[in-house]
Parts: structure tokens; C-alpha cells; sequence
């Protein structure tokens, strides 16, 4: 059975990106073309689609003359990254704290998320503890009851890109400890109508992360890094 090109240029477009996330395809590393239309036995029409796509994203850059690779990671990029994060949460929490008795669901459903939080780290894998937390997050976008915004906050390339980073970095269920103990403080402040409060949790989770992040990162660096050779002693004439 012929597979629509629209839906090889989907699974090409899923494939890599998982690949990216998942940290199978390092940050930096070349991604040639020919070599991912034999992995992933798609024709190069729909692969070079995907990538354009993730270029477009921010996960992929296009290098002259070399063809693409995976975003490298930077301390300056990732600190944007996480107070672009932080202004979608923190323009959410007044309409959100409006709204919260309107939509009971939403409410129930950020409480469920609550309690797998708090056994994440009870065989469940680094994807899916991931996944809960965009679920959580998005939760608090739907209670402004704005579509636009929510379409605004569902495209935005932020929290992939920000996986990426986390799996580069090898960021253990350790390091999610005190990031998952914010979502039960961040519910709290959205319960009691405090958007002071839930403001100022966000600074302080931003830059533990950050902080975090930038220790892991440098460690990773210093790890590649060649080892420079001692200079050979010459004798003094």
C-alpha cells in the first residue's frame, strides 16, 4: 500500500524530532540527508521536509555548505529560552486564577497530574515524565480561555527545545526532584488567588534550573574537550 507523501513527511518529521529530544541525535551533531533517508526508509523529499520543519522550530539550523545538524546548546540560549517560558506562565496566572471556577475539569485534571508527579520517578521513563509536565503547564494556558493564546503557547518551540537540552545534558530524575516539588507550590498559589506568590516561584524555579542547567552544561563541555597535550621540555643550550 502506497503511504500518502503528506504522512511520510509526518513520520519523518516524528522520527527525527523524537530522535532530537531523546538526545539520539546529539546537539551539534551533522544530520546528512542521504544517511537519515536510509535510517529511517523514507525517500530525501519527505526528510529534507521534516527538517526544514525543525528548523523552523529552532531544533535544526541549516550550516552552509555542510547541510543541517541539531541546534547547539549555549548558556545564552538556554537562560532566553527559560524566561520566554516564564513570561507564558507568568501572563497566564491572573485570567487563569479568574477562570479556575469555571472549569472544574481542568482543575481535577491538574490535581490527577499532581499525584503521578509525585511517583514520577517510580518507573516511568524521562519522555514520560516530560510529557506530564507539558501537560501540566498547559493545563494553567487553557484556564485563561483564550484560543488564541493557547494556540500561541501550543506552538511555541520553548518546552522542545528545552527537552533537547535536558537530555543533552543528562539531566537524571535527581535534578527533576526540586523542579517537580514547584508544581504542587504553583497549584497552591493558583488555589488561593495569589499571583504574587506564583510570580515569585517562577523567578526563584528559573533560576535554580538555569543554574542547574549551566553547571551540566559546562561539565558536559569540559568532558569533550580534548586533553592538551603537556609541551615537551626542551634543555637549555
Amino acid at each position: 500500500m502506497n503511504v500518502p507523501p503528506e504522512s511520510l513527511l509526518e513520520l519523518a518529521y516524528q522520527s527525527l524530532k523524537d530522535n532530537i529530544l531523546r538526545g539520539v541525535y546529539p546537539a551539534g551533531s551533522k544530520l546528512p540527508v542521504d544517511r537519515l533517508s536510509r535510517e529511517l526508509s523514507i525517500s530525501s523529499t519527505p526528510i529534507k521536509g521534516a527538517l526544514n520543519r525543525l528548523v523552523a522550530e529552532h531544533l535544526v539550523e541549516q550550516v552552509p555548505r555542510c547541510g543541517y545538524a541539531v541546534v547547539r546548546l549555549s548558556i545564552k540560549d538556554i537562560s532566553e529560552v527559560l524566561e520566554i517560558r516564564k513570561m507564558f506562565e507568568i501572563f497566564a496566572i491572573r485570567p487563569a486564577i479568574k477562570n479556575k471556577q469555571r472549569f472544574p475539569a481542568i482543575m481535577h485534571h491538574i490535581e490527577e497530574l499532581l499525584d503521578r508527579f509525585d511517583h514520577a520517578t517510580d518507573g516511568i521513563s524521562f519522555m514520560e515524565a516530560l510529557e506530564l509536565e507539558r501537560d501540566f503547564h498547559l493545563c494553567f494556558i487553557k484556564l485563561c480561555d483564550n484560543e488564541r493564546f493557547l494556540k500561541l503557547y501550543s506552538s511555541s518551540w520553548c518546552m522542545d527545545y528545552l527537552f533537547m537540552v535536558f537530555a543533552n545534558v543528562g539531566l537524571s530524575f535527581e535534578d527533576f526532584g526540586p523542579e517537580f516539588s514547584y508544581h504542587r507550590k504553583w497549584y497552591n498559589a493558583l488555589v488561593a488567588g495569589d499571583a504574587a506568590e506564583y510570580e515569585s516561584l517562577w523567578d526563584s524555579g528559573i533560576e535554580t534550573l538555569k543554574n542547574r542547567l549551566s553547571q551540566l552544561l559546562a561539565e558536559k563541555e569540559a568532558r569533550t574537550q580534548p586533553k592538551r597535550r603537556p609541551a615537551s621540555k626542551t634543555n637549555p643550550p
